[in-house]
């Protein structure tokens, strides 16, 4: 993301917290300027959490999740679940996105069509009266470097659990309103 994308982002941030009429404290605008820089990279919230202590030490770890909830929730970011606590913020755009990411190593692959895609889920949706809205969402699979690294320890996708090497859940702390599950 370049200065002026990161400035866009930033203010409109703002803006939204503006139209909802909540306040813009210091803390938060800290924390708009870090979640646009990471907006696209993979991180998790002490990631984040660390960026901020740099720049305001009073911030604490639960003024990271609210204040991410509070975008999720506002529809000024997407969070998109990875791997072991990780997530990537994402801005929403006015339309469908796709991408894929490897439940192994958490490599991102965006997938084109989307026109297509989107043609297929409104299909799937016609039924129920229900219209799809903009959003992002992560497919999870391997990528061939990480197959084939499982294939030489002689280890089949399946041992690693829906949930990569740990087989622990990435949702443990679950972001509100978050898109892209």
């Amino acid at each position: 993301m370049d200065e002026q994308q990161h400035e866009t982002a930033v203010t409109g941030f703002l803006e939204k917290l503006k139209n909802r009429g909540l306040r813009l404290t210091a803390q938060r605008e800290v924390l708009f300027r870090v979640i646009a820089e990471n907006i696209g990279i993979p991180s998790t919230v002490q990631d984040i959490w660390g960026k901020t202590r740099d720049l305001d030490p009073s911030i604490g770890i639960a003024t990271v999740y609210r204040t991410i909830n509070l975008l999720a929730e506002m529809g000024v970011v997407n969070v998109i679940y990875l791997n072991e606590g990780q997530f990537r913020l994402e801005m929403p755009e006015q339309k469908l996105h796709v991408s894929a990411f490897c439940r192994h190593c958490g490599s991102l692959f965006p997938l084109g069509g989307e026109d297509r895609k989107q043609e297929i889920l409104e299909q799937w949706l016609g039924d129920t009266g229900m219209e799809l809205l903009p959003q992002s969402i992560a497919i999870a699979g391997l990528c061939a470097k990480c197959r084939e690294e499982l294939k030489d320890e002689n280890a089949s996708p399946a041992d690693q659990g829906p949930f990569g090497r740990s087989g622990h859940c990435p949702r443990r702390r679950r972001f509100r309103g978050g898109q892209g599950q």
